[in-house]
């Protein structure tokens, strides 16, 4: 690493010029997590991002409600959607403001982080409903949440990123260690440094900061974890939103077996991702 290059603290700092920063989802989390919460409560944040207020609105008002007289106000539709699919809806609008942001890096096309980390949620979201070891809810938004430091990243470091490219495609090493050999710190350092400064929870901080290597993360968190790594997994498969970085990943499957998330079994789950992430991005796209 040379002078001219940013450090961490620079890179997390640089990223507060990008727009719609998920500050709000962890204060909505918070409240969606407490069954007692308010639903005045709920509408206060959610009337803070224009947004989610429309989002909520149309979801309340969609044909998925065809017998339901029209919502004309947010309360309404928070008491018709209910907490749960509120904490999906926010988590996914609150999260594509950020993961849309137009960046070069990692190879992307407009609009790839978004597409491949909304495939990771469906399928941690579906891992977690298999297993029913962790709660589908905050795997999808681990999902989502997973690589947000790449944006921070390939938005701070754009002119390291050949460097980056050139080490790994003579090393053969994964993505990753090339970015901590050119800049001593890696997308991962960013995400977690970047959620700690939007004071998410420790448990998705260990997500983003451990995912691709759950076994050197905090135990109590493991399962989570384990669960973003293996969606991640799945969503390689499938190539949706895969950066340049994509299929120099690790996969860890001493980890994956020990939690029942066993390479043969993620296979039968596929179909399911590939037929409900596309379908969420075809509806998105249509909004």
């Amino acid at each position: 690493m040379n002078r001219s290059t940013p450090t961490l603290a620079d890179v997390v700092a640089k990223a507060g010029a990008l727009p719609s920063a998920p500050w709000l989802l962890p204060k909505l989390m918070e409240l969606l997590a407490n069954a007692d919460s308010a639903a005045d409560h709920v509408e206060t944040l959610i009337r803070m991002d224009a947004g989610l207020a429309t989002g909520t609105l149309r979801l309340a008002n969609s044909a998925y409600f065809t017998n339901a007289m029209p919502c004309d106000t947010l309360s309404d539709a928070i008491m018709r959607l209910g907490f749960r699919e509120i904490y999906r809806l926010a988590s996914t609008k609150i999260a594509s403001g950020w993961l849309n942001a137009p960046v070069e890096g990692y190879g992307w096309e407009p609009g790839d982080l978004y597409r491949h980390s909304l495939t990771v949620a469906v399928a941690g979201d579906l891992l977690a409903k298999e297993t029913g070891a962790v709660e589908p809810e905050i795997a999808y938004t681990a999902g989502l949440l997973h690589d947000i430091g790449k944006l921070a990243l390939a938005y701070g470091c754009g002119p390291q990123f050949e460097a980056i490219r050139q080490y790994q495609s003579k090393e053969h090493c994964p993505w990753r260690a090339a970015e901590q050999q050119v800049l001593g710190f890696d997308h991962t350092d960013v995400s977690e440094m970047l959620l700690t400064t939007w004071k998410f929870p420790k448990s998705l901080q260990q997500v983003v900061k451990f995912y691709p290597r759950p076994s050197a993360g905090a135990p109590e968190y493991a399962m989570l974890v384990t669960h973003v790594h293996a969606a991640k997994h799945l969503a390689l498969c499938l190539g949706t939103g895969v950066g340049e970085d994509g299929f120099q990943s690790e996969v860890e499957e001493d980890s994956l077996r020990s939690s029942g998330l066993d390479p043969e079994a993620l296979e039968r789950l596929l179909p399911a991702v590939h037929e409900i992430s596309s379908k969420l991005l075809h509806s998105q796209a249509a909004a």
